[in-house]
């Protein structure tokens, strides 16, 4: 890893909780600056909802992220710019709002997620 701060996309956060992926185990435990759109806390939820962990599990988990990551909410400029990349990248609406998010806030985006291929600061896993 760089000196750059980093946003770690869902996919990420998911592979390291349901033990998917040594190396998010290294992503996530480093004391470097993280950070994660609010928009991963809906989409963790939801796939741990979906994978029929228990309640406790899952606020363990959001608690984990909140406790080691700066919580980066949206806003109308990353609204904005979310919906140009959407068109000119063809990605879905929470795709584009969380690169924004990463983009706006000079942030490398980490992710297992092939849709974000071929864009500037991404790094896929």
């Amino acid at each position: 890893m760089t000196d750059t701060s980093i946003l770690l996309d869902s996919s990420v956060w998911l592979s390291y909780f349901l033990g998917q992926n040594n190396s998010t185990k290294e992503i996530i435990e480093t004391k470097k600056l993280i950070m994660t759109s609010v928009l991963s806390l809906f989409e963790i939820k939801r796939n741990l909802l979906k994978e029929n962990r228990e309640e406790a599990e899952i606020e363990k988990a959001l608690d984990l992220i909140k406790n080691t990551s700066i919580i980066l909410d949206i806003n109308e400029i990353i609204c904005e710019n979310a919906a140009k990349i959407s068109i000119k990248n063809k990605l879905h609406a929470m795709d584009s709002l969380i690169y924004a998010t990463a983009m706006l806030n000079n942030a490398l985006l980490l992710t297992f997620d092939s849709d974000f291929k071929n864009l500037s600061n991404v790094r896929l896993l």
